[in-house]
């Protein structure tokens, strides 16, 4: 008896700990482009501090710190999808820490990359993103995050609209410092 009761603590125990330990400070999420809905459209995007994916905009549902709007552009004589994010609450926003030609290189920069630097211009709206990039978002509660692309995709939905999905890597500041947990 003994034995369970301390096999059930530890069970239940170990449960509380990880609702106690906040948000996910690393991890990886894929942000669409694609437009759900009938008569009002909305797109899914990303809560750091929740760790969830909401519906925006959506009433009844949290807003999200980032969303992949796609930009629909003319190429090759055809329609595609580039990626670019956004900031649903219209504040802070983005900045580009730097580009490079592999994932590798990426990485690297991205592992280094420990401290938000003082000359960066963030920006509502990202410029297109691209893969390989590593940016830092500045969210709406004023806390950084580190963004590594690491894969875009292009497809086309059932109704013919193109759209994209980007695989990123991210590590997120929760408490506001501007240094990033190694």
């Amino acid at each position: 008896m003994i034995r369970f009761m301390v096999a059930m603590f530890l069970v239940f125990g170990q449960g509380a700990c990880d609702g106690l330990k906040g948000p996910d400070k690393t991890g990886e999420i894929r942000l669409s482009s694609q437009l759900f809905g009938t008569e009002s459209y909305y797109l899914f995007g990303y809560s750091y501090d929740d760790g969830e994916s909401y519906k925006y905009p959506y009433r009844g549902e949290p807003v999200p710190d980032i969303i992949n709007e796609g930009f629909l552009v003319i190429e090759g004589g055809g329609l595609v999808s580039l990626p670019g994010f956004n900031t649903p609450e219209f504040v802070n926003g983005f900045a580009l820490a730097g580009e490079f030609e592999s994932l590798e290189g990426a990485r690297g920069f991205y592992k280094n990359y420990r401290e938000v630097e003082n000359d960066l211009q963030f920006e509502t709206v990202s410029d297109t993103v691209e893969l390989y990039q590593v940016w830092v978002q500045k969210t709406a509660d004023d806390n950084y995050v580190k963004l590594l692309i690491k894969e875009i995709q292009t497809y086309e939905a059932e109704s013919g609209k193109m759209y994209n999905e980007v695989t990123l890597e991210y590590t997120y500041q929760p408490d506001g410092s501007t240094t990033f947990p190694g």
